[in-house]
């Protein structure tokens, strides 16, 4: 699917792909989703937080974070297209830590 719509884009071809949100291909390339009235790809999904009964009381810094922590697709998918481009995970990461520092310290406000 990503090398058609590569080659697809680079020659100016029309193309239709299955996608789905957050990828890096929305990172990469000017694209949009297509009406879907009757669902045939099911409804809208989201990702969320989830952590183990018991990490408020046994590490409640570590809850404050995960509890604070809220990023857009759109920052995920720079994430996925930075790795996709060849850069390890970490490295990614690290870098989208130094470039969202505002957001970062959102998620760390009042963690001792």
């Amino acid at each position: 699917m990503a090398t058609a719509l590569g080659e697809a884009i680079s020659n100016e071809e029309p193309i239709v792909v299955t996608g789905w949100t957050p990828h890096w291909k929305f990172a990469k390339y000017d694209l949009k989703y297509l009406e879907d009235p009757e669902k045939s790809f099911g409804d809208a999904e989201v990702i969320k937080t989830m952590v183990r009964e018991g990490l408020e009381e046994d590490l409640p810094n570590a809850y404050k974070v995960l509890d604070q922590f809220n990023w857009e697709t759109a920052d995920m998918e720079e994430v996925m297209l930075e790795v996709s481009d060849g850069a390890s995970a970490e490295e990614a990461a690290a870098n989208w830590v130094e470039n969202n520092q505002e957001k970062v310290a959102e998620w760390t406000e009042g963690v001792e």
